[in-house]
């Protein structure tokens, strides 16, 4: 299934646990799946309230410095009470990516005796989709710390980032800077041959005092009237040094934009991150 299709899925984690964004909360599904208690955290999404089913209200934004950390446990021990009670739970934000993802990685870490590491691969599993931001990560880790003594997953410094970042998504940079390379590779290629057909089609002074025979000789490659500006007018711009990781796929907030915005790694060439990160979902 693709990536946008997911989105729209109700993502099954276990017997009694589902992930999924505000956008597919039907009343059909939600009996199929004998869903009895929602977990609605956002500050976009008012709940909505369907005849047998509850709701727990989670205000958080989607933002690194969000303290999502205050509603850990009580969202995990309202899970395992509900499933208890012969119970199942949804656990929703407004794309199912990162609040909502984060919550479910918690309880897996709490009630079902997983480690961070293995929970987040579990619920991925599960919802390929899903991307925590990584201030969620940094709570998450403390809190496993808590909880265990130790934490299976390490924050990294890289020079792409101002603040640390998981090592799970170690992966993704790796691709992103192949990626980038590929485009940089491409765009040379593409200014040099446009540089070539350019000096190649000009026509000297000696050759325009024979231009007229030249024309009725209808030499392909060659004519200066053949070439058009709308050829070059796709050529790839080089990306700055400093700025290599730039790319549609944001580490921060792959789901479905509301509003254009730039990648997790473009935001962080602000000097002053604090106030650059957004509420995403």
């Amino acid at each position: 299934m693709s990536r946008v299709g997911i989105f729209g899925q109700i993502s099954e984690i276990n017997d009694h646990l589902f992930l999924s964004g505000a956008g597919v909360l039907k009343p059909d599904k939600l009996r199929q799946k004998k869903i009895v208690f929602i977990v609605n955290a956002t500050t976009e999404e008012p709940n909505a309230y369907f005849q047998g089913v509850d709701y727990m209200k989670i205000r958080i934004d989607d933002h690194p410095y969000a303290r999502l950390s205050d509603y850990f446990d009580q969202v995990a021990d309202k899970i395992k009470q509900v499933k208890d009670k012969g119970g199942k739970t949804l656990v929703h934000c407004v794309a199912g990516v990162s609040r909502s993802a984060s919550l479910v990685i918690v309880y897996l870490i709490k009630h079902e005796r997983m480690t961070l590491r293995q929970a987040y691969h579990y619920v991925k599993s599960a919802r390929p989709v899903i991307k925590p931001n990584i201030g969620f990560w940094k709570q998450m880790v403390d809190y496993e710390k808590h909880l265990r003594g130790t934490s299976t997953v390490q924050m990294l410094n890289t020079p792409q980032c101002d603040l640390p970042i998981p090592d799970v998504y170690m992966d993704d940079i790796v691709r992103l800077q192949k990626r980038e390379e590929e485009k940089q590779a491409a765009a040379k290629a593409a200014a040099h041959n446009h540089n070539s057909s350019h000096t190649s089609s000009a026509l000297s002074p000696s050759t325009r005092t024979i231009a007229p025979a030249l024309a009725t000789m209808k030499k392909r490659g060659y004519s200066a009237s053949s070439l058009r500006p709308s050829q070059f007018s796709s050529t790839l711009r080089h990306p700055s040094p400093s700025l290599a990781l730039t790319s549609s796929y944001s580490l921060f907030s792959p789901a479905p934009s509301r509003k254009p915005r730039d990648s997790l790694f473009s935001i962080y060439a602000s000097s002053n991150p604090r106030h650059t990160f957004f509420s995403a979902f």
